[in-house]
């Protein structure tokens, strides 16, 4: 057993102590105790033998036998030399008995404990190399698996830290696997530059194990810049080969910060225990790849089948299965990009993603021969790059990049650049080259997939554009009104083309804004509800409004005159075409899409074909409104003919019948004055007398209004009145009629309404027969409004009168203000037509109305200043 210089003197200090001891103890007793005390030798020569082994008891046998017979020869003169000096020499025999032995007995002692514990290392080297064996046949996560491995072997060899690192003999590229570091203290970069593998190419060369006892001396050391990079006091190294074969498979670097000499048993465990090791990693490596084999089988005959069936399903169906399948095929794979070629703008667009948000989508673009990507299609070469943070074409990247490996295969054919397809990984080196020939068999399946799918496509777009040409042609025939014909373009546009929106807009003839006529969806609803306009100029729509020309662009944001709406925020295309025909505009048809389906130049001809179709059908819509509105006007202006030609014939009838009664009746009246004022009549009887006379009296003035009412009218009998005020006093005259029928009244006023040149009585009468023809509407309570409002525009007040009764019967309402149409039992159906032929007389208009709920709403409109009377 070896001893360090420190514990050696301790030893001897023990040994010479007991031999000073013995030495001065023999001075004083051996006088007294005799030839006796030389037994005491025995100590330090024991202690000399078990310290130091058998040579040690020897000398130590033979320095007592010298030190006992150098005191005997003190005391030769005395008694005690001459009777004891027959025993000295057996003395000397034991002392050297003694020296022997216990020389011996530590001699065995320490070949038994250097035994045991040999026994105890191998136990624990086998045991440990067990759990680091076991732990990679049964760990399911690659990283854990070597995570565990390099830990084992760091206790084992009770290192400070511990790498693994695995090597690519076709890259000549070393990467670091698994470390004991904390997070914080791994390297950036898990991929070794060339300068940084030379030690362990120096290990894999030589199959040993390799010992650099000082890091700081050794030449080797300055080779190791993965320890520099990590400022450890990396002293000592010990680099283990994990060779399994012919396969060579990386290396476990273990090192101490303090220096340390490794023993030659030690570097022994290690060769041996990396041997085994990297039979259990090939073994389980082995199993991974024909599991991987065997599932990329499985999956290329999954994807082959569903490719197969590329030409029923359409592009964007296939462009789907294209990433999911590179998804599933390499199961490292975090990211899948597949990016197809614009041909008239040169620029890569990703038209499917897997695994990452779709608003990053729109960030991918990028140019012909530019990015990766652009270089795949370009050269239509596979490139790789195993971690991006150390190559050259993604340092000073401004767009935040999670992934760490990129692999990309063009798809493309002899004759055509289709596109290509991207896999990311979050691990740097996650791909290798079996990634690769996978990847681009996939590519070129793909490539076949999309020319059938595409040649679909053609034919479905050819069939959408005859089908939707058609449609409209037989809509112009079948439907002259001109939103009908809007609305069911737009939605057939969205049925068919499956656009993010689809909005017309026509051109207001008096201000000449765009208005949202009809639109697709909830949002088409929402735009022409609101009354959404853009003036003329103004956005995408404007500009071509304006111009008469159409425009289109698939990234909207790079358009100056963009304008964003908020209830279309995912727009990324826009293209709008005018509705033009004989030079003049009639409105624009407006097409928005999404980043994920950007608009073509053949959908771009189709939609100016069908905005040209629009522009005839609504040219013709539009002259049968006019044409109908005309006809309307005139049918108008008939009835409201014939509607006065009655009122005049019986205003005739009514003043020519109240002058007939009135004759009589003032005779009546005076007879009834003179009879009063005789003087043979009874109390009772002059009672009788006053009650007829003020009944005549009440007869004679509804004869005088019914004359006033039909007598003609002069400019001068007009005065000014305030139509709030005749409300009011008409709610004073009827408001305990409205209490006992149970009517809520509400009047809202507008207090800005200005006099108004109107006949007082007749405007009077007006209120009041409309208050009343609402209230004996409502037999059972209810309620009755009244609203004034100032229309500035037309100059005019407007008096609106609505009730929750009954409401007018529909088979009446047509022809409500004529003479003797009613659906009362009690009544006469002339209130209405006196109220109507009053409201005429002032130049202004009534209608009627039943309202959605319930009851009906009576509105009156009346010229603010008077016009000529006839």
């Amino acid at each position: 057993m070896k001893l360090n210089s420190r514990s050696t003197l301790t030893r001897w200090g023990i040994v010479l102590t007991l031999a000073i001891l013995y030495f001065l103890g023999s001075l004083l007793l051996l006088p007294i105790l005799g030839i006796a005390f030389i037994s005491f030798s025995a100590v330090p020569v024991a202690a000399a033998g078990w310290y130091f082994g058998l040579e040690g008891g020897i000398i130590a046998s033979l320095a007592a036998i010298i030190l006992d017979n150098f005191l005997l020869l003190v005391l030769k003169d005395t008694q005690l030399y001459t009777v004891d000096r027959s025993g000295f020499f057996m003395s000397a025999s034991i002392l050297l008995m003694v020296g022997v032995g216990f020389g011996q007995i530590k001699k065995y002692s320490d070949v038994r404990l250097q035994i045991e514990s040999q026994l105890r290392s191998r136990e624990r080297y086998l045991s440990v190399l067990r759990m680091a064996t076991s732990s990679i046949l049964n760990q399911a996560s690659s990283s854990d698996r070597y995570h565990d491995l390099i830990m084992h072997f760091t206790d084992l060899f009770t290192a400070d830290h511990g790498y693994y690192i695995s090597w690519d003999a076709k890259q000549k590229q070393a990467t670091l696997i698994a470390s004991t570091l904390p997070p914080e203290q791994q390297p950036e970069s898990s991929l070794l530059r060339p300068d940084q593998s030379a030690i362990i190419e120096a290990v894999l060369q030589t199959g040993r194990a390799m010992v650099i006892e000082d890091a700081f001396k050794s030449k080797d050391a300055f080779t190791i810049v993965l320890f520099k990079n990590l400022a450890l006091p990396v002293h000592s190294v010990l680099g283990i080969p994990l060779i399994a074969r012919e396969d060579v498979l990386g290396i476990m670097i273990l090192a101490c910060n303090e220096p340390r000499s490794f023993t030659t048993e030690e570097i022994e465990q290690a060769e041996q225990g990396g041997q085994q090791v990297a039979l259990a990693l090939r073994s389980i490596q082995q199993e991974l790849k024909i599991e991987k084999q065997l599932h990329q089988t499985t999956t290329l005959s999954h994807v082959e089948h569903v490719l197969s069936r590329s030409e029923r399903v359409g592009v964007d169906a296939v462009l789907q299965l294209i990433v999911d399948s590179a998804m599933e095929l390499i199961p490292k794979t975090t990211h899948v990009v597949l990016h197809l070629l614009d041909e008239e703008q040169q620029i890569l667009i990703p038209r499917s993603v897997a695994g990452l948000a779709e608003g990053y989508r729109s960030k991918l673009n990028m140019r012909l021969g530019k990015g990766v990507a652009g270089q795949v299609l370009e050269t239509g070469e596979t490139i790789y790059i195993p971690d991006i943070r150390v190559d050259a074409r993604f340092i000073g990247q401004t767009l935040p990049i999670s992934y760490r490996s990129l692999l990309v295969a063009p798809v493309r054919n002899d004759e055509r650049r289709i596109g290509t397809i991207s896999i990311h990984s979050n691990d740097p080196g996650a791909f290798d080259p079996d990634d690769a020939s996978l990847l681009s068999a996939l590519g070129l399946k793909a490539t076949i997939a999309l020319e059938n799918a595409s040649l679909l496509d053609t034919t479905r777009n050819d069939f959408k554009e005859i089908n939707t040409l058609y449609h409209l042609t037989i809509n112009m025939v079948t439907s002259l009104d001109p939103d009908i014909l809007l609305k069911d373009a737009v939605d057939f546009l969205q049925h068919v083309f499956n656009f993010y929106h689809v909005q017309i807009y026509t051109i207001d003839p008096n201000t000449g804004n765009l208005q949202a006529r009809q639109g697709t969806g909830s949002v088409g609803e929402q735009l022409s509800q609101q009354g959404y306009f853009l003036p003329a100029g103004r956005g995408i729509v404007g500009y071509v409004a304006e111009s008469g020309e159409s425009f289109f662009t698939n990234n909207v944001h790079d358009v100056l005159f963009f304008v964003s709406h908020p209830l279309l925020p995912e727009t990324q295309s826009e293209a709008a075409f005018p509705i033009r025909i004989d030079g003049k505009t009639l409105g624009v048809l407006d097409i928005q899409e999404i980043s994920s389906r950007p608009l073509s130049i053949r959908q771009m001809k189709t939609m100016n074909a069908i905005a040209n179709q629009l522009a005839v059908a609504l040219q013709k819509a539009n002259l049968y409104a006019e044409l109908q509105k005309s006809l309307s006007q005139e049918k108008a202006m008939r009835s409201q003919l014939v509607q006065s030609e009655r009122l005049v014939t019986m205003g005739r009838l009514l003043a020519s019948v109240s002058h007939e009664l009135n004759n009589p009746l003032q005779a009546i009246q005076n007879a009834l004055y003179l009879l009063r004022e005789e003087t043979g009549v009874s109390p009772q009887g002059k009672l009788d007398l006053d009650i007829v006379l003020s009944e005549a009296e009440r007869m004679a003035h509804m004869i005088e209004q019914l004359r006033a009412t039909y007598r003609p009218i002069q400019a001068e009998d007009f005065h000014l009145i305030q139509i709030n005020n005749i409300v009011e006093d008409v709610h004073t005259l009827i408001s305990p009629h409205l209490r006992h029928n149970q009517i809520i009244f509400e009047f809202h006023p507008n207090p800005e309404i200005p006099p108004i040149q109107a006949l007082s009585d007749q405007i009077r009468q007006v209120v009041l027969n409309l208050l009343m023809n609402a209230v004996e509407s409502m037999s059972d309570g209810g309620k009755l409004t009244i609203e004034t409002d100032l229309l500035e525009d037309a100059n005019e007040v407007l008096l609106q009168v609505s009730d929750t009764g009954r409401g007018i019967s529909p088979t009446i309402l047509p022809n409500i203000f004529e003479a003797f149409v009613t659906d009362k039992q009690k009544g006469t159906g002339l209130g209405l037509t006196i109220t109507y032929d009053v409201v005429l007389k002032h130049r202004g208009r009534i209608t009627a109305e039943n309202n959605k709920d319930r009851g009906s709403t009576f509105r009156v409109w009346l010229p603010i200043t008077n016009r000529e009377i006839k």
